[in-house]
């Protein structure tokens, strides 16, 4: 018999993860993200990646419907961001009137500035995963930051709390 869910997400978050927005224009211009944890490459010929997905985030549909999106590498300085897209932001206020924005070159989705790197992707694949879909992205461009490789800084995931390298 399977572990419960509780357990399950207990069991996982003692693995340290990166942080992202998964971002997406949706087919009215508007911009949509949510953030992720559940990422991480997957091939390097031809360029892919993985995000996991939950069936009853709003980013969801957008994601399958659309066909492309962005992901966003967040920066530890980033906090705000991560929140504000996995729903801790206060109701009524813009999750995007304050952040710097350019434009993923394939998907139109909001490459948001100061993150460590940014991958702009076509929808190769989608599976299901239970309660989740793995989307598969093919990327078709990226950005890195201008830091230095020594002053990178990520926004780490760990034991239900934001972590930083020391």
């Amino acid at each position: 018999m399977p572990i419960e869910p509780p357990e399950f997400k207990a069991l996982m978050s003692r693995f340290a993860s990166g942080v992202t927005a998964i971002t997406v224009l949706d087919e009215g211009g508007d911009d949509h993200a949510m953030t992720a944890s559940a990422f991480c490459s997957v091939s390097a010929d031809p360029p892919l990646v993985l995000v996991c997905v939950s069936k009853k985030a709003v980013t969801h549909d957008k994601l399958l419907k659309r066909g492309a999106f962005a992901i966003n590498l967040l920066d530890a300085e980033q906090e705000s961001v991560s929140n504000r897209f996995a729903g801790w932001w206060e109701p009524g206020r813009s999750k995007w009137a304050d952040l710097a924005l350019s434009r993923g070159p394939h998907s139109g989705a909001a490459w948001i500035e100061g993150a460590l790197a940014q991958l702009d992707c076509s929808l190769h694949a989608a599976h299901d995963g239970g309660d989740h879909t793995i989307f598969i992205g093919r990327v078709e461009a990226g950005r890195l930051s201008e830091v230095e490789r020594d002053a990178l800084r990520p926004l780490l995931y760990f034991s239900g709390r934001y972590r930083q390298l020391s």
